[in-house]
């Protein structure tokens, strides 16, 4: 119990302070330079500009209901509370004032919001949900049609800009681009860096000592792999393994302790699927 209590206390984390830092760039810099979003916050800020008829929060979160309730249906439940949660401190932080950071520069402004959204979306997707929106409605695509999750957001965002050119001033539609891109690029690189794997191959003749070390001492998961050389076409098992990059100097250590002339190639590996050190989805 006491293992759940903590996953779910850092799940929780991960999306309030994620949750806070998106809903800062809308409120501090988007809503006053008029700028749109991507996704459903888009759509949001869409009708919030046209009809000032209810808090952008508001707008939001009823957006949200029949999103919610639809993948009630097809996706992990365990996601779908997590986003709930999210979602409703996404929509909370929209609705309380925030400092304005109105810049003299609408291209410094969008690349700015980009970065700080980009920031607040990476540390959500190392929780086990989201602060709701079109990534639900991607994962809804993707199981009934099997449209990636990408390319389902590259739609909607196509369809939100398109809307907004005939609405808004092409100028804002175009500062809204460079958010969305900054936003894109930024999640991307912090996620992976947050989370950064390294692929290990061990090429030695003393394999079995340090197989032994690496799975008994380390716990490390590692695979046979068989190799032959090149020039003397002798056997020899390679050993492979991914671990998070926090571990590779005591990797390092224990393989020259067993063998100081073993053979180590480390490269990254950004995007992994397993149970111990992957990064797949959590949907």
């Amino acid at each position: 119990m006491a293992i759940d209590m903590k996953v779910f206390l850092y799940n929780t984390l991960l999306l309030t302070i994620g949750s806070v830092i998106c809903a800062f760039a809308v409120n501090a810099i988007l809503v006053p330079s008029d700028f749109l979003s991507s996704g459903l916050t888009g759509f949001t800020l869409l009708l919030y500009y046209k009809w000032k008829v209810l808090p952008v929060g508001l707008f939001y979160l009823l957006l949200n209901i029949p999103v919610f309730l639809l993948s009630l249906k097809f996706i992990n439940l365990r996601f779908v509370l997590y986003t709930a949660y999210g979602m409703f401190i996404y929509s909370a932080m929209l609705l309380l004032p925030s400092i304005q950071l109105q810049l003299p520069d609408k291209l410094l402004s969008a690349i700015i919001a980009g970065a700080i959204s980009g920031l607040g979306i990476a540390i959500m997707l190392h929780s086990y949900g989201s602060a709701g929106g079109s990534e639900m409605i991607c994962i809804i695509v993707y199981k009934l049609f099997g449209i990636s999750v990408g390319t389902c957001s590259l739609l909607i965002n196509a369809i939100l800009l398109t809307i907004s050119a005939f609405i808004f001033p092409l100028e804002d539609v175009l500062y809204t681009m460079v958010f969305i891109f900054v936003a894109a690029r930024i999640t991307d690189k912090v996620f992976h860096g947050l989370a950064k794997r390294r692929t290990v191959m061990i090429i030695s003749d003393k394999w079995k000592n340090i197989l032994n070390v690496l799975t008994k001492t380390h716990l490390f998961r590692v695979t046979l792999l068989s190799g032959k050389g090149g020039y003397h076409g002798n056997e020899r098992p390679v050993l492979l393994s991914v671990v998070n990059s926090h571990h590779v100097p005591a990797l390092k250590t224990s393989v020259i302790k067993q063998d100081p002339g073993a053979f180590i190639a480390i490269m990254d590996a950004s995007d992994v699927t397993g149970e111990i050190v992957g990064n797949q989805p959590h949907w």
